[in-house]
């Protein structure tokens, strides 16, 4: 029988990732690591997971545990709770997932200092036969080494350049993880980017769905139109670790991707709602100058002559304010679309017998009505 501890279980991945656990006999229980006040704060955060799509909520298996990855107290306190000594898989799904920079501070805080008391305190269990990291196939960094390519699933990875601190903050964390767990109690589990669910329901969070309904309101996108975006929804993601963790596994590293299903900008831009104007991919020149005409109205937008009708559309119907803030969140993830990277799955379809992923642009065919409520102005603001 498993009996689980499970981080970041009210978040987009962790949300899903319990539904999941919750449905599995062999799951004797799964006590929940979760940021509240007390116990019971903690059980109305769990009660909002179970109830968004009407899953069954049984407290005699779910447990909430009001904790903190910040908490500089965290080991110690995990150390006197007894309803976890004898845990045998522990998830990491808890992460700071800001793109700020503003937030570097409590981002490496979280991500890595939090992962650390963790590690402390399994490392006080007797038997802990399987340890499991949730990463981030973007902890591959951002260098010319690995512009263009399809990555690997190798053990290893350490690169200095990050565009965000988010991504460094988890390759430090997993680099800690696997200097602490031992290579046969380890598995490193790396999603490519998350967006949305494939099935026809509201989405757990809309977490970079925001980004498509930014580009799709803007009617503009400033990435390489047909550079790979290695996108796999949600529910996918989730249904492959829990099954990577209940099979037998031959490697300590995972890929959860689309490999060589990764879609594309303009294959997404495809299947977007049908607006007045067309999505177009303009340079990175013309979004300097987009910029200057948006904050002055500076004549350089003249270049933007071919979109000329664009910008009548912001003017008018958009607004200069709201394209501003837009544009100032969008700003990194016009440099990871350009990465142009694949992440290679091979390990995950052999060792689990899973289906490869459905891309992102057949998907979102059905499901982007289900995005089209979010506002994106307030990710936006705090990307």
């Amino acid at each position: 029988m498993l009996r689980v501890l499970l981080t970041g279980a009210t978040g987009f991945l962790g949300g899903e990732l319990l539904i999941e656990l919750s449905k599995i006999d062999r799951v004797e229980k799964v006590v929940c690591l979760i940021r509240a006040a007390n116990d019971d704060a903690a059980d109305e955060r769990l009660q909002k997971v179970f109830s968004l799509h009407g899953d069954r909520y049984d407290r005699s298996r779910i447990q909430p545990l009001a904790a903190d990855l910040i908490d500089p107290g965290l080991t110690s306190f995990l150390c006197q709770k007894r309803r976890v000594d004898d845990v045998n898989l522990i998830i990491h799904s808890a992460a700071n997932t800001s793109f700020l920079a503003q937030k570097s501070a409590t981002i490496e805080e979280t991500n890595v200092l939090g992962t650390r008391r963790l590690l402390d305190w399994a490392a006080t269990l007797r038997r802990l036969p399987t340890f499991a990291y949730i990463g981030t196939a973007a902890a591959v960094g951002s260098g010319e080494d690995v512009i263009g390519r399809t990555i690997s699933e190798r053990d290893e990875i350490q690169n200095l350049n990050h565009l965000v601190t988010y991504t460094r903050s988890k390759m430090m964390a997993e680099l800690e993880v696997r200097s602490r767990i031992p290579h046969d109690k380890l598995v490193v589990i790396r999603p490519s980017i998350l967006l949305g669910d494939s099935r026809c329901i509201v989405p757990r969070s809309f977490d970079i769905a925001w980004v498509v309904i930014a580009i799709q309101q803007m009617r503009m996108c400033f990435g390489n139109p047909d550079a790979a975006c290695d996108i796999v929804s949600v529910d996918y993601a989730a249904r492959a670790i829990v099954r990577l963790l209940l099979s037998s596994r031959r490697y300590a590293t995972y890929h959860v991707s689309a490999a060589q299903l990764a879609t594309t900008p303009r294959q997404v831009a495809d299947v977007m709602t049908p607006g007045m104007l067309p999505v177009v991919f303009p340079s990175r020149e013309d979004l300097a100058a987009l910029k200057k005409w948006l904050k002055s109205g500076d004549p350089a937008a003249l270049s933007l002559g071919a979109y000329s009708g664009h910008l009548e559309y912001i003017t008018e119907c958009l607004g200069k304010k709201k394209a501003r803030i837009l544009l100032a969140g969008l700003e990194p993830y016009w440099k990871f679309i350009d990465l142009n990277l694949r992440f290679d799955n091979s390990r995950l379809l052999s060792d689990t017998g899973i289906d490869s992923p459905e891309p992102a642009h057949e998907y979102l065919k059905r499901t982007m009505g289900f995005l089209e409520t979010l506002d994106p102005l307030v990710a936006a603001a705090n990307p």
